[in-house]
């Protein structure tokens, strides 16, 4: 095998454990009380209009998604791992929110270069392995002019300094650069020098 291919093989593996770990637990449950709102707070700062193309990346159950959709939007939420789109569904469901529900992954989107006029994610992408990559398409399928939004876990918040504890367990990241060097504020991308 070449190199490309075993680092392809690799990161497939990398994924299928990533999807396979989202399915195990009661992710819902942990949504529903560790960030129950935030996902609206994300669909405000991001100004989400009826009409607007939006994209949810990593979106999980949907917290974000859903009060896109009933804000009326025309949104898509993704994510790697199908048993949390299929939550999501039946929470769409009961809320009567009408959104498209798409298996992605946030690092080769299937979607065409600037599709949506809001590409956001809360608590979601951050998880993706290779944070250039994934930022690298965010911007690609956000229109000119359009806005990216996101909600993270920073360092020094208590989720993070949780994060910290359990790295000596956790594996490995991948070998490439995955930090990404962003200053970006909320209109600009001073990593890719892109205006959104």
């Amino acid at each position: 095998m070449t190199e490309a291919s075993d680092a392809a093989q690799a990161d497939r593996t990398l994924k299928a454990r990533h999807r396979a770990m989202w399915a195990l637990g009661d992710y819902q449950s942990v949504a529903s009380h560790v960030i129950p709102d935030l996902g609206a707070v994300l669909v405000e700062e991001c100004g989400v209009r009826r009409g607007d193309r939006v994209l949810d990346i990593a979106a999980g159950s949907g917290n974000a998604a859903i009060p896109a959709a009933l804000a009326g939007a025309d949104v898509i939420a993704s994510d790697l791992t199908p048993e949390l789109l299929e939550i999501g569904r039946n929470l769409a469901a009961v809320r009567d929110a009408r959104l498209e529900w798409r298996e992605a992954d946030a690092e080769h989107l299937p979607f065409a270069d600037g599709e949506f006029d809001v590409v956001m994610s809360c608590v979601g992408i951050m998880f993706a392995p290779h944070h250039r990559a994934a930022a690298e398409e965010m911007l690609r399928v956000c229109r000119s002019g359009g806005t990216v939004g996101l909600i993270n876990w920073t360092p020094q918040g208590f989720v993070g300094q949780l994060f910290a504890t359990m790295k000596p367990y956790a594996p490995a990241p991948p070998p490439a650069p995955s930090r990404p060097r962003c200053g970006a504020t909320r209109n600009t991308c001073t990593s890719c020098s892109v205006t959104r």
